[in-house]
């Protein structure tokens, strides 16, 4: 694993409280390659700038040096490592080269026609290609980079030179756009897409269990997840209604800000994806309080999926992760009719308490 390079960030303050700011990436691909040129698939082979290429390359250069880039990641591959070159001959912006950034890995079949390629990737979203990776697998690697980036380049622009499958990775975890959205979609080549990663990123990254992962949180799953939250079943305990999708947009764009507005709330939450299928199922969230140390949780999972335990492996690997984060009080507050609900909490280890909220029973994992 490489490690990125702690560099100097830009902190802001609200009310005393560190509020870091996001990250800006440039995403440029790699250049034509003999390869492309062949119409062959290269994969994980290193692949050679053609001629075309290397003017192409130069002309990245020249649209980028002026850039205000702090540092260009690349992969290790040979075409990306020499478009980077290239494009940043006698420039003084470090270049990086980083493994998690390759194309997929096409196993057996790396270096095949393109064509088979087109006709085959909508099957390989979950499923490795023979003897290599599958699209959720580069999903996987590219979000591992991105905590680092997200925790080490605070505040900075960078630029990323890579493949085709990097790009999906990145509207998959930054844009909320579903894989299957973009296996098959036409590329369209243009002059960089731009991203922006909070520096929060790297606290509510991915978190990935046997069946699950669940994604954090963005304005672009509020149309799927209104599907997902429609039956008004889900609201017999809980009160309220099944929120429209412009309802939902308006909410999640409050709560992927990641605090409260008094600055005194850290607020986390992630969609709940069947890894299967990326299939939106529920949400998973945890309010915490710095000062105490303590993390208020909450789970849903829409009306088709429950019985089938997906809140519990949910919930248990979001008390993991705030073990991993030094928040070791965890309570949840639950109606005490809602039997489901409560047989998660005792699942997860929390226990009852004599404390009521607006006729929720609190139940709580007490600090050790």
């Amino acid at each position: 694993m490489t490690r990125l390079g702690a560099e100097a960030g830009h902190d802001r303050f609200q009310n005393g409280v560190k509020r870091s700011v996001t990250v800006t990436i440039v995403y440029e691909t790699h250049s034509i390659t003999t390869d492309n040129e062949a119409g062959i698939a290269t994969g994980h082979l290193p692949g050679e700038l053609s001629a075309l290429g290397r003017e192409q390359a130069a002309e990245l250069g020249a649209r980028r040096r002026g850039d205000g880039l702090a540092a260009v990641f690349t992969s290790d591959l040979r075409r990306s490592v020499q478009t980077a070159e290239i494009a940043f001959a006698d420039c003084d912006i470090p270049l990086r080269q980083d493994a998690r950034l390759r194309e997929c890995d096409y196993g057996d079949l790396n270096g095949m026609p393109v064509g088979r390629l087109a006709g085959q990737r909508a099957a390989h979203i979950s499923t490795p290609w023979p003897g290599g990776q599958s699209y959720h697998d580069v999903v996987d690697r590219t979000a591992e980079f991105l905590r680092e980036l997200a925790r080490d380049w605070d505040g900075a622009r960078v630029l990323l030179i890579a493949h085709t499958a990097n790009r999906w990775a990145l509207d998959h975890l930054l844009k909320g756009v579903p894989l299957e959205d973009v296996v098959d979609a036409p590329f369209t080549w243009q002059e960089g897409w731009t991203y922006l990663l909070p520096a929060r990123w790297c606290r509510d990254a991915p978190i990935v269990t046997e069946r699950l992962t669940l994604a954090p949180l963005t304005v672009a799953d509020a149309d799927e997840m209104a599907e997902v939250l429609s039956a008004p079943a889900l609201y017999t305990f809980t009160g309220g209604a099944p929120p429209t999708p412009d309802a939902l947009r308006a909410r999640y764009a409050k709560l992927a800000e990641g605090w409260s507005p008094d600055a005194r709330q850290e607020w986390r939450n992630w969609i709940i994806r069947r890894r299967a299928d990326d299939r939106a199922v529920g949400t998973v969230q945890a309010t915490i309080v710095e000062e105490d140390r303590q993390a208020e949780i909450a789970w849903v999972i829409g009306l088709p999926w429950q019985r089938q335990g997906y809140a519990t492996e949910a919930a248990l690997a979001l008390t993991g992760w705030l073990d991993d984060r030094g928040v070791p009080r965890i309570q949840a507050h639950i109606h005490p009719a809602h039997h489901a609900s409560m047989a998660v909490a005792t699942r997860i280890g929390l226990t009852p308490t004599h404390h009521f909220e607006d006729g929720e029973r609190r139940w709580e994992r007490p600090a050790s």
